[in-house]
């Protein structure tokens, strides 16, 4: 190697590292499912549940995959007496969707059948003296649409979903029921 070759290789090293260049490349981007009134693994506030209003919380759809072509949502209770209460099944999202406002359904979203048998959000509510709940919000990326009516269950848009899955952002909020008693004190 030359010694003029060897300089320039070293010059431009040195002008460019002064350029402000990064050394390490940042880290790549991944799906999430995030919410600005709580973090992962972390107290989800009462105005979310059956002790305060009772509305979903608000969500947020982070780095949406390529080839998404719908959403679908689960909440689910890990921690029901009865071992699993579905709160929320959703699907037919669309995939520009990047935020779900506090107590809504994104507008052509289609909203089917909880444990409670109910259509629609139902609101998180542990039994009291049963200690923190675990409540995972399950958001599945969809390289197709689903075909359901309104009142769907979650086996339902599980059998819809098979095979069409690209990938699955989670977030787990707990919640623990203040018993009454202590609600008036």
């Amino acid at each position: 190697m030359s010694l003029r070759f060897a300089a320039t290789v070293f010059l431009t090293c040195v002008a460019l590292s002064a350029c402000g260049f990064p050394e390490d490349p940042p880290p790549p981007r991944v799906f999430g499912l995030v919410s600005p009134a709580f973090e992962d693994d972390a107290p989800i506030p009462a105005e979310y549940t059956c002790d305060g209003e009772g509305k979903s919380p608000p969500l947020s759809i982070v780095d949406v995959p390529q080839g998404t072509q719908s959403f679908a949502l689960v909440v689910d209770d890990l921690d029901a007496p009865s071992g699993h209460f579905v709160h929320w099944v959703m699907w037919d999202i669309q995939p520009g969707v990047t935020e779900i406002p506090a107590g809504t359904a994104p507008m052509g979203a289609m909203e089917g059948t909880t444990s409670a048998k109910s259509v629609g959000y139902a609101p998180l509510c542990p039994p009291e003296y049963d200690g923190s709940h675990r409540y995972l919000f399950s958001l599945y990326a969809i390289n197709d649409g689903v075909s359901l009516s309104f009142e769907g269950t979650l086996a339902m848009l599980e059998q819809q979903m098979k095979g069409k899955v690209i990938a699955i952002a989670k977030l787990t909020g707990v919640y623990e029921k203040v018993p009454a008693e202590e609600i008036k004190n």
